[in-house]
């Protein structure tokens, strides 16, 4: 009788303890397997705040690049505006760039649309310098055919005429490389130059 009693406790603790150990190894698994879960996922719903993320800039590209096209139209006309008015916007940018390069993987992006957005800035600014300079020449007094007013306005077209067609080429590759089918429009794929 006491070798029944040791045999069936050697039994059932043998059986409590397999059981233990497969209980541990099937929540073990389960775990693993609810980690794979939440972490697919955590990482389809960044996906997809990233592509909102990036659909919202690279439509801010888009108007930018043809804004800059708009641009080298005014200048390469026979009768360019002396005040210009660009619709050049970077808010899009300064509202999304934090999340964005949290949740952009590509540091080659990064770098490129942050460059983008600098090159729209700085060509605002020039533009307000452009605007700033023949308002000054008009408030002095000076005649616009005045070829000591003249010689500086023309330099400073073309070199605003030079940063509207590397923004609007910059903007066309931005577009080529990192765009959709809804970014790219044919009217912005086309050199300014190249159109009528």
């Amino acid at each position: 009788m006491f070798g029944e009693m040791a045999w069936s406790f050697v039994i059932q603790t043998l059986s409590g303890i397999v059981a233990v150990f497969v209980g541990i190894w099937l929540a073990l698994i389960v775990e693993r397997r609810r980690k794979e879960e939440d972490t697919s996922e955590r990482e389809a719903a960044q996906m997809a705040e990233y592509e909102r993320v990036i659909d919202s800039i690279l439509g801010s590209v888009v108007k930018n690049t043809a804004e800059a096209k708009r641009i080298l139209r005014l200048l390469g006309g026979a009768h360019c505006p002396r005040l210009l008015h660009a619709d050049l916007e970077t808010a899009v940018w300064y509202a999304s760039h934090g999340h964005f390069t949290a949740l952009c993987h590509n540091v080659d992006q990064r770098v490129i649309l942050s460059q983008f957005f600098d090159d729209v800035r700085r060509l605002s600014a020039f533009i307000e310098f452009r605007t700033e300079l023949l308002a000054q020449r008009t408030t002095v007094g000076r005649r616009a055919d005045d070829a000591e007013v003249e010689a500086p306005a023309a330099e400073v077209d073309k070199r605003l005429a030079a940063m509207a067609e590397d923004l609007r080429f910059t903007g066309v590759m931005v577009i080529t490389d990192h765009g959709g089918a809804t970014h790219a429009r044919p009217a912005l794929l086309t050199s300014a130059s190249t159109r009528p």
